[in-house]
C-alpha cells in the first residue's frame, strides 16, 4: 500500500521570498524540522519546515524530499511566526531571516566536489594539458573540492574550465552535504587494574609512582574525570610511562563528548536590599505590568537599575518562566555576566558575535532544552541576535541601554530593531518587556509619555552620591593663547594629573578609533585617498598602515610624496591611539590603555581590559563609545570627552540625540562609588544650548526641544520613515534609475517622497550610494506604505533599464 503524497512548505537560507514546495511520502514530519531539499540544478540545501499540506503548486512541479535531518524540531512555531514577522515588518526575504536566526553550523549547503564521469571512456588525446592535469590528480583521489583544484591548477576562471569538462563528459560534480557541527571530544583516563593484574605485571619504579600519584589525585577528588593532558599535569611524570601504563591494562583511554559552554564557579550571593526609591521604582514597575506589556524605565547613570532587573528576573525564574536579557554591546557582556552569575549561577547563559559556530550551537540546544534535569539556560544574556533563540516559554525580556543605535541591524538583511522587534517576540510569548536606560530614545519616551508604554522614573542614584558635575572647556581661546599641550587644554591636563594623584582613574573618550583621520603632504596638501571609497585613509602609527575604515584596504605609509616626491607628511586630527601615546609621554609613571575596536578583536580582549581596569592595573583608559555604555567602575572620578564638536555636526536629524546620549552616559561613568566625579568637555562652542541642558542633567527639558523640532520637520515619533538605497558602480546609470524611483513614488506619495541625495560619503567598495526617503505620518497606514513601495521597487528591479541597479530597503532607518 503507497503512503499518500504530501506537500511541504520549507524556508531556504537564500535571500528567496517566502517559502518553497516539496513533495513527500515520508509520514510524521514536523513543523520546524531541517529536511535535505534540492535547488538549482545541482545544489543541496538544508531547509525548515515551515508548513505540511496536500496543496499541489500549480505554477511548477515540486520536488522530492531527499532527507529528514533531525528527529524533533530545531525551530519552535513561535520562532517561525516571528520570522515571517520580521520579513513582512522590515521588507526583506524569509530566507534573509533564516539566515540571521541559524548558527551556521546548522545551516548546511552542499560542497562541490569533482569525480571522474562514470561514462568517460579514457580518450586523453584530445585533452589540454590542465585538463589531463586534472584527470591525472583525480586517478589519485577519488574526488576534489573546486578549492583543492584552484590551488593545483593556476587558472583564472576555474569554473569555465571544470564546465567544459564536463561538456566533454570527462568529469562531472557531485554533492556534499556536510554537517559543519562537531561534538567537542575529550581523552577521558579510567583506572582498570585489578590487584591481581598490579601483582602479576612487571612494573618500573616510574610506572609504580604514575600510579601512586594517580590515586593520591583520585582520593582527593574521587568521582573527577581526568583529561589526559591534565592528569599528566598534575601527576608530573611524562607521557611515554602513562602509554606504557595503557599499554599493560593498568589504565585505559575513553573519548567522551563534552560542553564547549562555560560553568560558572562564583559563589551566589544574597540579594542586596534595594533602597527606598529602588523599591518604590521596583512596585511601579510590577504595578505597571498589570496594565501594560511595556515599561520604560528612566533611571539616571548609577541609579541602580541592573539590581531592579535581578529582582525582575527572580520573579520569573519561581514562576519556572525564561528570561531574555539584551544589551547592545559585547563589551556590555563582560560585567553584567558576573554580577548575574553571583545571584543566579550556571542558570546565566551568553551568546554574542564572539563565539564559535560549535559554542552557538550548544547555545541554541541549550535554550531549546525543556528537561528540568538537563543544563539549560532560563536567563539568557546577548546582544541584538539572541532574539533568535529557540525560546518556548519566556516571561520577560529586559532590552538594556535601550536608546543605543547598535540594536539596529544594517548589515546585511534583515534590518532589524532588536528593541523594537523585542516588543513582538514578547508579544507572541505573552511577556513582559522592560525597556531600561538613563537616555531613552526620543520615540521611546514620547510613547511612554503618551500612554503606550508605562514609564517609571529613577532620579536620584545609589547610596545618595551626587550626580557629576559637568563642566566645558573652551578649546578655541586655548588655541589661540598656544597653551594647547598636544590634545589637552591646560584645565583637562591638570585635571587628569590631579585625579590619577589622588588615586583615581580616569577614562577619556575620543569617538574616532586610529592614530590620525588623515595624514597628507605638508608641501603639495596630497592627501591619500581609498581606492575603492569616497574617504581618506585613517593612519594607524602602531602597525605604519593606511587603512579604510570602510571597506578594509589597507596600504603602507608611503616614504615619500606620490604628487611632489617631498618626505613631509603631517597627520590632522587625533584618535584614540595618537590620545594614548600622548597620555604615555606626558605621564610615563601610570598606565593608559586603550579600549576600541583594534584592541578588542580576541575573543576575550573586550573582558581583558576591563577585568584589568577594574582591579586598578589601567590608570588611564582612552575609548571609543565602547567605554560609554553601561560599563560600572568604583574608581573613576574624572571623565573627559575631548572633541565634543565632532559629534553634533552630522547631516542626520538624530545627530543632536546621539551626541547628547553619548556624552551623558559617558558622564555617567564618573563618581559612581564615593566622592561626587568630575567631567570636563572640550569643545570650540561653549555656548552651544546642548551644553547647557547637559551640565544641568536636563534630559528631559533635552526630549521636550526634540520633539517639538520633530513634530515641526516631520520626523518621527510623528512620522515613520522608510529608507531606499540605491548601488550601483556606474554613477550615471545610478543618477538615472534613482530619478526614475522618485517620479514613480511621488505618483503614490507626494511630498512624502524626500531625495534622491548622495550621502556624505557616496562612494564604499567602488558602489555609488544615492538615497531615498520615505515619510509616512502615523494616521495613514505603514502596510499600505509597503505594499505599495515594494511594487514600485518590484517594478523597478524588473525593467531591463535597471535591472543591474541593487535596491536596499531599511524600514525605521536610523
Amino acid at each position: 500500500m503507497f503512503n499518500q503524497l504530501k506537500y511541504i512548505d520549507v524556508i531556504l537560507p537564500l535571500p528567496l521570498k517566502g517559502a518553497f514546495t516539496y513533495c513527500t511520502e515520508q509520514e510524521d514530519l514536523l513543523i520546524g524540522q531541517r529536511v535535505v531539499v534540492q535547488f538549482g540544478v545541482r545544489k543541496l540545501y538544508a531547509a525548515i519546515i515551515k508548513e505540511v499540506h496536500d496543496r499541489k503548486p500549480s505554477e511548477y512541479d515540486a520536488k522530492p524530499l531527499l532527507a529528514i535531518l533531525d528527529e524533533l524540531p530545531i525551530v519552535n512555531s513561535i520562532q517561525l511566526k516571528f520570522w515571517d514577522w520580521i520579513a513582512n515588518y522590515y521588507m526583506c526575504n524569509l530566507g534573509d531571516v533564516m539566515n540571521a536566526a541559524l548558527p551556521s553550523s546548522l545551516k548546511l549547503a552542499s560542497e562541490s566536489n569533482v569525480i571522474v564521469n562514470p561514462d568517460f571512456d579514457g580518450d586523453i588525446e584530445h585533452l589540454k594539458v590542465d585538463e589531463n592535469l586534472l584527470l591525472n590528480a583525480l586517478s589519485h583521489h577519488e574526488e576534489l573540492s573546486i578549492a583543492e583544484i584552484t590551488k593545483l591548477i593556476p587558472i583564472k576562471n576555474i569554473f569555465s574550465f571544470i564546465n567544459e569538462l564536463i561538456r566533454k563528459e570527462v568529469v562531472q560534480i557531485k554533492e556534499d552535504l556536510h554537517d559543519k557541527y562537531k561534538e567537542k571530544i575529550v581523552k577521558i583516563v579510567r583506572f582498570i587494574a585489578t590487584d591481581e593484574l598490579l601483582k602479576h605485571i612487571k612494573l618500573s619504579a616510574k610506572q609504580l609512582k604514575f600510579i601512586e600519584n594517580y590515586l593520591v589525585l583520585n582520593a582527593k577528588k574521587p568521582g573527577k574525570k581526568w583529561v589526559v593532558a591534565d592528569l599528566l599535569n598534575q601527576v608530573g611524570l611524562s607521557r611515554s610511562i602513562f602509554t606504557a601504563l595503557v599499554n599493560k591494562e593498568v589504565f585505559i583511554i575513553e573519548k567522551e563528548g563534552i560542553s564547549r559552554l562555560l560553568k560558572s564557579n562564583q559563589e551566589l550571593i544574597k540579594d542586596k536590599d534595594l533602597a527606598d526609591f529602588q523599591q518604590n521604582a521596583l512596585l511601579e514597575i510590577e504595578l505597571a505590568f498589570n496594565e501594560k506589556d511595556v515599561c520604560l524605565l528612566h533611571g539616571v547613570t548609577s541609579s541602580g537599575k541592573t539590581e531592579l532587573y535581578i529582582k525582575l528576573i527572580e520573579q520569573q525564574l519561581k514562576k519556572e518562566k525564561q528570561v531574555l536579557y539584551l544589551l547592545p554591546e559585547i563589551a556590555l557582556t563582560t560585567q553584567i555576566i558576573k554580577r548575574l552569575q553571583k545571584h543566579f549561577g550556571d542558570k546565566v547563559g551568553i551568546t554574542h558575535s564572539h563565539l564559535n559556530n560549535g559554542e552557538r550551537v550548544e547555545v541554541w540546544k541549550a535554550v531549546q532544552e525543556k528537561d528540568k534535569d538537563k543544563t539549560q539556560y532560563p536567563v539568557m544574556l546577548g546582544a541584538r541576535s539572541a532574539l533568535f533563540l529557540p525560546f518556548n516559554n519566556l516571561g520577560l525580556i529586559i532590552v538594556d541601554e535601550e536608546h543605543d543605535s547598535s540594536f539596529k541591524q544594517h548589515q546585511p538583511a534583515p534590518r532589524y530593531h532588536a528593541r523594537d522587534s523585542a516588543i513582538y517576540l514578547a508579544h507572541l510569548h505573552k511577556a513582559k518587556v522592560l525597556l531600561g536606560s538613563a537616555t531613552p530614545c526620543v520615540e521611546s519616551y514620547f510613547n511612554a509619555k503618551t500612554g503606550k508604554y508605562a514609564l517609571v522614573e529613577m532620579f536620584t542614584r545609589f547610596s545618595g552620591i551626587a550626580l557629576p558635575k559637568i563642566q566645558t572647556i573652551d578649546i578655541r581661546k586655548a588655541h589661540l593663547k598656544k597653551q594647547m599641550t598636544k590634545q589637552f587644554a591646560p584645565k583637562m591636563l591638570s585635571s587628569i594629573i590631579e585625579t590619577l594623584e589622588s588615586g583615581k582613574q580616569v577614562i577619556l573618550f575620543q569617538n574616532r578609533r586610529g592614530y590620525s583621520p588623515v595624514l597628507s603632504c605638508s608641501t603639495c596638501a596630497y592627501t591619500p585617498n581609498c581606492n575603492s571609497c569616497d574617504v581618506s585613509l585613517t593612519y594607524h602609527k602602531w602597525n605604519k598602515h593606511l587603512k579604510c575604515h570602510y571597506c578594509g584596504y589597507i596600504e603602507q605609509v608611503p616614504d615619500f610624496c606620490p604628487s611632489c616626491s617631498a618626505k613631509d607628511f603631517s597627520d590632522k586630527g587625533f584618535g584614540t591611539e595618537q590620545i594614548e601615546e600622548s597620555l604615555r609621554d606626558l605621564l610615563p609613571t601610570y598606565v593608559t590603555k586603550r579600549m576600541d575596536y583594534d584592541t578588542t578583536r580576541g575573543k576575550n580582549a573586550h573582558q581583558q581590559i576591563i577585568t584589568d581596569f577594574e582591579q586598578g592595573r589601567i590608570d588611564v583608559l582612552v575609548g571609543t563609545q565602547m567605554v560609554t555604555k553601561g560599563l560600572d567602575f568604583d574608581n573613576v572620578a574624572l571623565v573627559g570627552i575631548l572633541n565634543a564638536d565632532s559629534m553634533l555636526h552630522f547631516p542626520d536629524f538624530r545627530a543632536y540625540e546621539r551626541a547628547f546620549q553619548l556624552m551623558m552616559q559617558v558622564a555617567g561613568r564618573a563618581g559612581r562609588k564615593g566622592q561626587r566625579g568630575q567631567v570636563l568637555i572640550q569643545t570650540y562652542d561653549e555656548d552651544h544650548e546642548m551644553f547647557g541642558l547637559l551640565k544641568s542633567n536636563d534630559y528631559t527639558g533635552f526630549i521636550r526641544q526634540q520633539i517639538q523640532e520633530r513634530k515641526l520637520f516631520s520626523y518621527p515619533p510623528y512620522n515613520r520613515l522608510v529608507g531606499i538605497t540605491l548601488k550601483h558602480k556606474n554613477q550615471r546609470k545610478l543618477d538615472e534609475t534613482a530619478n526614475a524611483l522618485v517620479v514613480l513614488m511621488r505618483k503614490s506619495f507626494g511630498a512624502r517622497v524626500l531625495g534622491p541625495e548622495y550621502p556624505a560619503i557616496s562612494k564604499i567598495r567602488n558602489y555609488y550610494h544615492k538615497n531615498v526617503l520615505l515619510k509616512i505620518e502615523h494616521e495613514a497606514s505603514i502596510s499600505e506604505a509597503k505594499i505599495i513601495l515594494h511594487t514600485i521597487v518590484e517594478k523597478m528591479k524588473n525593467h531591463p533599464q535597471h535591472k543591474s541597479i541593487r535596491f536596499i530597503l531599511d524600514v525605521d532607518p536610523i
